[in-house]
């Protein structure tokens, strides 16, 4: 996807102007998630008491405003009058459940909402644009791979969180999140369409990324399929 001086992940590459502008609107999307992962974590770290935890936290929320910079640097290289994602009033729900979570003081809620659904979603959405990259001959292999083993770091935690403390997923009814998660998918398929990829593609690699405990619960309650 590009690369050029003053943008870490654009590069001058021979490609036309519908293909920037559909470029600039997937890393909108992506930042969109970002932006959320970056408060959320922040907000996080004040609610543990381990001091660990906390570390972590705090580290994971520096690393996605670094993200959530680099996918700006890119849209306003490729599209400088801006752009909107297929899917931003679907990543404004999924803020306001976490938010809710965070006011609530749920700290539970909120892990399996952003470390192991969301940052679960992100690593699948990211693995697809260093597909695309690749594909392109864009560079950079080492800011992609960075970014993704971060991204895959910060899930990771959240899976560990959940067996550690042995969490009942059902009393966290992760429903919700998952809902909002499909219908974000479901709103990116022109988008998706447009790069010959699928957005069931995306939501079974997606699945894939889930405790098996909170996908199966979703499909029972018939929220997420």
């Amino acid at each position: 996807m590009a690369y050029h001086q003053g943008s870490p992940l654009t590069n001058d590459m021979n490609i036309g102007a519908d293909e920037k502008k559909h470029i600039a609107r997937y890393l909108k999307f992506l930042l969109c998630g970002e932006r959320i992962a970056h408060s959320c974590s922040a907000r996080q770290a004040k609610l543990c008491d381990d001091k660990q935890m906390k570390q972590f936290l705090l580290k994971q929320s520096r690393q996605e405003k670094f993200h959530a910079m680099t996918f700006q640097s890119g849209i306003l290289f490729l599209a400088p009058k801006g752009v909107n994602t297929p899917a931003k009033k679907h990543t404004e729900i999924y803020g306001a459940l976490l938010d809710e979570a965070i006011a609530n003081h749920d700290l539970l809620s909120s892990v399996i909402g952003l470390q192991v659904i969301l940052e679960g979603m992100g690593e699948v959405a990211l693995s697809r644009l260093d597909f695309g990259m690749k594909q392109r001959d864009a560079g950079l292999q080492k800011l992609r791979r960075a970014i993704l083993a971060q991204e895959d770091t910060h899930h990771d935690f959240g899976l560990q969180y959940l067996d550690k403390n042995q969490v009942p997923t059902r009393s966290v009814e992760p429903e919700a999140y998952l809902a909002v998660i499909g219908d974000m998918l479901s709103s990116m398929q022109n988008l998706f369409e447009f790069f010959d990829e699928d957005s069931d593609q995306y939501i079974a690699d997606f699945s894939l990324n889930l405790p098996d405990q909170i996908y199966s619960d979703a499909i029972r309650n018939n929220s997420y399929a």
